[in-house]
């Protein structure tokens, strides 16, 4: 048997005098043919509720019966599918929200969360110390200056319901407040609700599990399954289904409705498209007019503050990171490797001078009696390689087959007559042999190609030197010996390059996107996941304050990272650095500005921490291999590398690198093309997230 609904307004009849009229209370909240569903699950069906003002409404039901989703919904955080809600209120202003999770700051202290959600409201600094002095008495809070994961659970639960009465709302919605809560507090809360409503004329609607409880209500409803069994005073519920507890009469309420609805099945409405455009649904219940507030704007900076202040070793280390991944970068990376180990075989005695030093060596090569061989293992030796000495050619190749050396050198038993006989005759000569013998026989392990180069070149160095100077010993230009080109200075750069002087553009280019795009990213998707940011939206707070305040707190950080970077890598570690400072930190700031707009976007199409992860590091192994980071983009294939041009790095670290190493002006096509491809990445990032937004309807939620 189901109660009666009370709270309908009805007309009086014409047949009954206006005195006998007892004028009904106005409504606060009407729900009307409300639908709602989950892919092929429907959470709400078609279901009617009136709420009368100053009341509190009891709204209960199990798990899963669609008693959140119908506050959602209410408060504007989900929209119907079909059917109308309307409010008594107008503005955001005008409801306070406690949602079942706590949803707050557990890092900020309560002082600092009344402060926060105080500037949201745009109430004064004075009216939030009254405020918050009140209700930190009627709430049993603890010390202001504890932070929220200093105290217990209950603690919590209170200080989360301050936070929805701070603004004195004219309609508090508050689902499962009591949960975890001592009986005397939870006690004390009911106490308080009355007195709100009777002496205020304030409305509640609360949601409970304890059923007996809200016999303190007003008027309570039944929800099961998406609809609403029944709407009425405790006292007729009882006295309608002849019980003494709640519990009982809710049992009975329950299997009257299983037995009227087993012969017939609610039709399942078809699944609502996930991506929606605003005007395809119902018009939210609540209207927030102003799309920017400096308060609002004020408490997003001031959180940031409060979080960073709370977190000083997170905050030096977001500084300071790019600082150390530069040190290390500089320090372990682009040097040539030492102390390697090369295989030697020398044939040619050396004890006809007694001597191997090129500074004691007084005879003509060309003239016999200088071990050449000798002079060029003693140079291999000042370049740090340890040699060992095989006694036959087959185990110095075999030690390098079994990666005990890195190569292996065999000098022939007359290598340095030999040398002089080629020179001295030069084309006259018709013996190979004299060629064979008078040639350095190396094995080289080419596994490695960066440490073949290297070893090749230091071989080939090591020759060269030792022949140019023993040429000069003789009265004899060295140019002889050289091949018939000649090197001149470079045009940009120097004669011995590193791969440092390649790869430190890059590095800065890398740390300066991805820093800011992971804390940006990191930051907002944290609040996501724990129901803050879905908790100051409902509270009035919009994407460009969101946005704004974590730009002007990052873009002082970007500053100093900048800064210092900079500073490790042209002035302690003095890379190449040629150009004019300005458009170059400015490059840099840009980057980062575009690293902080990425991290935005991602915020937006990830749920998680999780999958922005794998975004982020996906999309830093592209840009790594496509934007000519780690090689050249000459390098990569030509399909690929029609893309790479247009991704965010490429021509910004182009841009960078004739910036610092070749001092090309904002006029020269590869510097200010860099810019503009940052700028307008900086565009797309900000459009796309301002188009999901607009299309994507449960943007800040965490389901």
């Amino acid at each position: 048997m189901t109660a009666s609904v009370v709270t309908r307004d009805e007309a009086p009849s014409e047949n009954v005098q206006q005195t006998a009229v007892v004028p009904r209370p106005s409504s606060a909240v009407v729900v009307r043919s409300a639908y709602k569903q989950y892919g092929q699950t429907a959470i709400l069906k078609d279901l009617n509720l009136t709420i009368p003002t100053g009341k509190i409404y009891g709204l209960l039901g199990p798990s899963g019966c669609g008693k959140t989703t119908l506050l959602s919904c209410i408060v504007g955080r989900l929209h119907l599918d079909s059917g109308e809600i309307k409010l008594k209120g107008k503005h955001i202003s005008d409801i306070g929200y406690m949602p079942q999770e706590l949803a707050l700051h557990n890092e900020l202290s309560i002082k600092e969360t009344f402060t926060y959600y105080g500037y949201i409201f745009n109430l004064s600094n004075d009216v939030i110390e009254t405020r918050g002095r009140e209700l930190k008495e009627l709430l049993k809070l603890p010390s202001y200056s504890l932070s929220l994961n200093e105290i217990s659970g209950g603690q919590q639960r209170r200080v989360s319901l301050a936070v929805a009465m701070l603004h004195d709302p004219k309609l508090l919605i508050l689902d499962e407040p009591t949960v975890g809560l001592d009986p005397l507090i939870s006690q004390s809360i009911w106490e308080l609700l009355l007195d709100l409503t009777s002496n205020e004329g304030k409305t509640v609607i609360i949601t409970t599990h304890y059923i007996e409880e809200a016999k303190q209500s007003q008027m309570i409803g039944l929800m099961r399954k998406g609809t609403l069994l029944s709407e009425a005073t405790p006292t007729e519920l009882l006295t309608s289904c002849n019980c003494s507890y709640l519990e009982e009469a809710f049992l009975k309420i329950c299997q009257n409705q299983v037995a009227k609805t087993n012969s017939f099945k609610i039709p399942v409405k078809q699944p609502t498209r996930r991506f929606s455009y605003a005007r395809d649904l119902p018009p939210p219940p609540l209207l927030n007019n102003t799309l920017f507030t400096f308060g609002r704007f004020k408490a997003q900076v001031f959180k940031n503050i409060y979080l960073l202040r709370r977190n000083i070793p997170f905050t030096l280390f977001v500084i300071f990171l790019p600082l150390i991944q530069t040190v290390l970068f500089n320090i372990a990376c682009g040097h040539d490797p030492k102390h390697l180990t090369l295989g030697i075989l020398n044939d040619e005695p050396v004890s006809q001078t007694g001597t191997c030093s090129l500074m004691q060596t007084k005879n003509c090569f060309l003239d016999g009696g200088v071990p050449v061989s000798c002079l060029v293992l003693e140079r291999l030796k000042e370049k740090t390689f340890e040699l060992v000495e095989y006694s036959n050619s087959e185990d110095g190749q075999y030690a390098v087959t079994e990666n005990k050396v890195w190569g292996f050198l065999h000098f022939s038993k007359n290598f340095s007559s030999n040398l002089a006989t080629r020179f001295n005759e030069g084309g006259d000569i018709t013996d190979n042999n004299i060629f064979d013998m008078g040639s350095i026989q190396a094995w080289i392990d080419n596994t490695n190609k960066y440490m073949y180069d290297m070893i090749k070149r230091d071989i080939f160095d090591s020759y060269t030197d030792v022949v140019d100077s023993l040429f000069n010993k003789c009265n004899i230009s060295e140019r002889i010996g050289n091949t018939p080109i000649r090197i001149l200075d470079p045009v940009y750069g120097n004669k011995n390059p590193s791969f440092i002087h390649y790869a430190s553009p890059a590095i800065i280019a890398l740390c300066a996107f991805y820093l800011p795009a992971i804390y940006t990213g990191s930051t907002i998707i944290s609040e996501k996941e724990g129901g803050v940011i879905e908790r100051v939206v409902l509270s009035g707070m919009n994407f460009i304050e969101i946005a704004l305040a974590q730009v002007l707190v990052q873009t002082i950080f970007i500053f100093i990272q900048t800064t210092l970077v900079m500073i490790v890598m042209f002035v302690i570690f003095d890379n190449p650095f040629v150009g004019d400072i300005f458009p170059s930190f400015l490059l840099l700031t840009m980057i980062g500005c575009g690293g902080m707009c990425f991290g935005f976007f991602t915020a937006i199409i990830c749920r998680t921490t999780t999958e922005a992860a794998f975004l982020g590091i996906g999309t830093n192994f592209l840009l790594k291999f496509l934007c000519g980071l780690m090689w050249p983009t000459e390098g990569i294939h030509y399909l690929l590398r029609s893309i790479s041009i247009y991704l965010p790095l490429t021509m910004s670290t182009e841009s960078l690198r004739s910036l610092t190493a070749k001092g090309l002006g904002l006029q020269h096509p590869s510097v200010y093309l860099g810019f503009m491809s940052i700028f307008s990445w900086i565009l797309v990032f900000t459009l796309v997230s301002f188009v999901m937004l607009k299309l994507k309807r449960d943007v800040w939620t965490k389901s």
